[in-house]
């Protein structure tokens, strides 16, 4: 696994584990949902909470199943650096994403986007990716590398075509 793949895992494992405890279990994927409806004053039983919610757990039971190989109920950071490097390799070559992770960003795309337009500008997505720790200027360059025909706003279909050409990593931290 490439140090760059290796370094994605692990800021995407140290955002899931909610808890600190070094290991993924289901309790952190419904605290990560959870954390961002706060994030936007929403609530776990709102049409977009409850959305955001299941998609986590559909996660969860995914991953479980494929990278819990002990079957403990919980993802060790090693298990998931494994699941991330099976992953599908972008047009790049890069990491991309399973049906069940792009859910989950579709899900949180969709709180991120307050006014339902189904698009989001510049601050909208700083503010959505600063939630996972991403700086400011790391979202703007990967709003840059999302917004392709510059009209200064992202739709999800931007955004999921984007990480089919560039990777997850890129979108959700860096192009750097």
């Amino acid at each position: 696994m490439s140090t760059e793949k290796v370094a994605v895992a692990d800021r995407i494992f140290d955002r899931l584990d909610t808890n600190g405890d070094g290991v993924l279990a289901e309790d952190d994927y419904r605290a990560s949902a959870e954390h961002v409806l706060r994030s936007y004053g929403m609530g776990p039983s709102s049409p977009k909470g409850r959305a955001l919610i299941e998609a986590n757990l559909l996660l969860w039971q995914h991953q479980a199943e494929l990278v819990d190989r002990d079957g403990d109920g919980r993802i060790t950071r090693q298990e998931y650096r494994e699941w991330m490097s099976s992953l599908p390799a972008s047009e790049s070559g890069k990491p991309s994403g399973s049906p069940e992770v792009m859910a989950v960003l579709h899900a949180q795309f969709n709180v991120a986007d307050r006014d339902g337009d189904g698009r989001m500008d510049s601050r909208e997505f700083a503010v959505w990716r600063g939630l996972k720790g991403v700086s400011v200027r790391e979202a703007e360059a990967s709003f840059e590398l999302i917004d392709s025909d510059g009209d200064g706003t992202i739709s999800w279909h931007d955004f999921s075509g984007a990480a089919n050409q560039h990777g997850l990593g890129a979108l959700l931290f860096s192009p750097n």
